[in-house]
């Protein structure tokens, strides 16, 4: 079955030509690592993802600020609507008790505020709740009580206030809505309440962004990012300052662009239809401002792994590829077609050596090279990923795999063009068919790759996307390595069946056919 003779004189005949292709993988394959692993492709990729995130997170803070103004200014309007009410019945109530004007309008106001707060609490922050569809104690239930309470600061039996604390936690003078109450009835009564309610929502939304278990939720929701405790830090979003300075400018943005709107309200527009535009406006992200061919080419680019792309489908499946499927059409064709076609196959089966034995030892020499220079790829490839310094889900395991698969696409390969080589007896017609399809199969992948999913949109060529459906090597898969799936598994399974199919096939014809000897 095998002859060390036979396997000899291949090793002699085409082991120099073994030895300078597989020195240039593992060259070619060493310095793409470590030019590509200096990490300036990490840092591209790594700055506009930080610029993605920073400018997301920014927006989703500047909409929450807006919607906490929008609850504060709707409970503030609403004790004032209530409170001028209970103050006119009290103090009608009062003075018919005979009391003086000047204790009447004292008994009054204390009456009116506490019945206020009482409507507030009973009333106005449950049917706020409802109507938003939120349930009682809920998180969002929470949330909202606390944007009006906080803001409202109620005064307690022995005349502190509530939530002085909370203020005064950060270096804030403590905000009494009690104390707009004396000029209620004054026309810039509304101005003051509304700059009461910017300052009130940003001191809260600023309270609750910094306490440690909203950074830590906020983490949570930016780990599939890779972003750190220390980057969210640098965005300055665990900033108490920073987050109140982002709301407050948002909100006075906010109220003018309303102000203005509203005094030149166009013909079916409403102020509902006007706030959303507005906030719409005052908080669109980087993405939302960009066309959405170049936002969604950005998020792709940001969520890549641009180093393990390059090694794996860069590479792995096309330039890694290259020289390895030179050396196999040439060998493969020498073992057997150039031997029948020279002549030379006739003085190796003169001798007692078989067909059977001589295709079973020329596929052991042509899978055994193979084996061998994919071997040493894998231990250079592993080397350089210890040595270089760059963000990237590539593990030594994955690389292991990757090598695993390319080895199996070039088995597959072999496998067409060692049956190719059985099959004629003219080394022109072998050469054709097996090194013709193999090399088809690589240009195919090439093209393909303009229109696979690893590309931004942007420049994805969709319909090149065809050409990955008729090369054999796109059943080598390095995306679904690098997302940890087991996805690749049966496509590798399939690549080593055609290469048994094809080594078994070719053995079986060389054994049977005529040869011209």
């Amino acid at each position: 079955m095998f002859s060390k003779s036979l396997f000899k004189q291949s090793c002699k005949a085409n082991g120099i030509m073994w030895l300078i292709i597989t020195f240039a993988v593992c060259f070619m394959l060493s310095c793409v690592m470590l030019i590509s692993g200096r990490g300036d492709i990490s840092k591209t990729k790594d700055a506009i993802q930080n610029t993605i995130i920073e400018q997301e997170t920014k927006s989703s803070i500047e909409k929450r600020a807006l919607n906490y103004y929008e609850i504060s200014n709707s409970a503030l309007q609403y004790f004032d609507s209530v409170f001028g009410e209970e103050y006119v019945a009290v103090y009608k109530e009062a003075l018919s008790g005979g009391l003086p004007e000047d204790q009447a309008a004292q008994s009054a106001q204390m009456g009116a505020y506490k019945n206020t707060m009482e409507k507030i609490e009973n009333e106005y922050y449950p049917g706020v709740v409802q109507s938003l569809g939120y349930t009682k104690d809920s998180t969002e239930d929470q949330e909202i009580k606390g944007v009006i309470f906080y803001t409202l600061n109620p005064m307690n039996e022995d005349g502190s206030f509530m939530f002085d604390s909370f203020y005064q936690e950060h270096g804030e003078t403590p905000l009494h809505y009690s104390d707009l109450i004396p000029g209620m009835s004054d026309a810039s009564h509304a101005e003051a309440r509304d700059k009461y309610a910017m300052q009130a929502a940003s001191v809260f939304l600023a309270e609750n962004m910094t306490k440690e278990e909203s950074i830590q939720q906020a983490l949570d929701t930016l780990a599939e990012y890779g972003v750190t405790r220390q980057q969210y830090d640098e965005f300055g979003f665990s900033d108490y300052a920073h987050i109140k300075s982002i709301s407050e400018q948002v909100i006075v943005s906010y109220r003018a662009d309303i102000s203005y709107r509203l005094d030149n309200l166009k013909d079916g527009e409403t102020e509902d239809a006007v706030k959303e535009d507005v906030t719409a406006k005052e908080c669109n992200s980087l993405l939302a401002n960009l066309p959405q061919e170049v936002s969604e080419a950005l998020d792709e680019i940001g969520q890549m792994d641009m180093f393990g792309i390059l090694i794996g489908s860069i590479f792995y499946k096309m330039a890694g590829l290259l020289l390895p499927i030179i050396y196999m059409i040439m060998t493969s064709n020498a073992l057997i077609a150039g031997q029948v076609d020279s002549g030379s196959m006739a003085y190796v089966l003169a001798t007692s050596v078989k067909r059977r034995t001589v295709t079973f030892t020329q596929s052991v020499y042509l899978v055994g090279s193979l084996l061998l220079m994919f071997i040493l790829t894998s231990v250079t490839s592993v080397i350089c990923l210890n040595i270089v310094d760059v963000t990237t889900n590539l593990t030594w395991k994955k690389l292991l795999l990757m090598n695993a698969g390319a080895f199996l696409v070039m088995f597959a390969l072999s496998g067409i063009c060692f049956l190719s080589s059985c099959w004629f007896n003219r080394s022109k017609n072998a050469m054709a068919i097996g090194g013709g399809l193999s090399m088809f199969f690589l240009v195919a992948t090439m093209l393909g790759l303009f229109g696979s999913p690893i590309l931004p949109s942007i420049i994805r060529m969709d319909a090149l996307d065809y050409f990955n459906y008729v090369s054999v090597i796109t059943l080598f898969d390095p995306i679904a390595i690098l997302d940890g799936t087991n996805g690749f598994l049966p496509k590798y399974l399939i690549l080593l069946v055609i290469g048994l199919i094809c080594y078994i096939i070719g053995s079986v014809h060389f054994r049977k056919k005529d040869l011209p000897l």
